[in-house]
């Protein structure tokens, strides 16, 4: 099933078609945190240590963002690596792009942008709602996507219990 979007300035339209099929993965949390807790945990390579062993973070637009899982892997085999910082806003919003597996060589070039929007719901409550899109279709593309889809609501779930957890 195709839809229509119309943007018209003035005399002049512009129409594109909009697949049925465009897929977005949105997962949220509710924890009991600060913004900035949550902040430092996602901008941080500190604070990524919930979800990964180590991680490259530059903080600017354009900054490096990548996030290793294997480190005895070959370079570009090790995680969310070419990956950079899409935008921000501090203590509300991050967006990078996101390397997708490296055993799934079809797909693996593309990157896909993932935000990770941080919004309070009270004194002591934040909910950390992650938006992945950019999904192309069959193969290699549903097998990502899949992927994703269940892993995304675990990495919310690692982030809640780092939150929770004292230091060590």
């Amino acid at each position: 099933m195709r839809s229509l979007l119309a943007l018209c300035i003035g005399f002049a339209c512009l129409v594109a078609s909009a697949e049925a099929t465009d897929r977005i993965i949105v997962t949220s949390v509710e924890v009991e945190a600060r913004p900035t807790e949550i902040w430092d945990l996602w901008t941080t390579e500190a604070g990524l240590s919930f979800f990964a062993p180590a991680s490259q973070i530059d903080l600017r637009p354009g900054g490096i963002y990548e996030v290793y899982f294997a480190l005895d892997a070959p370079v570009g085999q090790r995680g969310s690596e070419g990956t950079t910082v899409l935008g921000f806003q501090t203590h509300r919003m991050l967006t990078i792009t996101w390397a997708l597996p490296p055993y799934m060589p079809d797909v693996r070039p593309h990157l896909t942008p993932l935000t990770i929007e941080i919004i309070p719901v009270s004194d002591t409550a934040t909910r950390v709602t992650l938006t992945h899109s950019g999904w192309g279709e069959g193969g290699e593309w549903d097998e990502a996507y899949a992927y994703f889809q269940q892993n995304w609501p675990a990495v919310l779930t690692l982030m809640s219990e780092a939150l929770t957890t004292p230091p060590e």
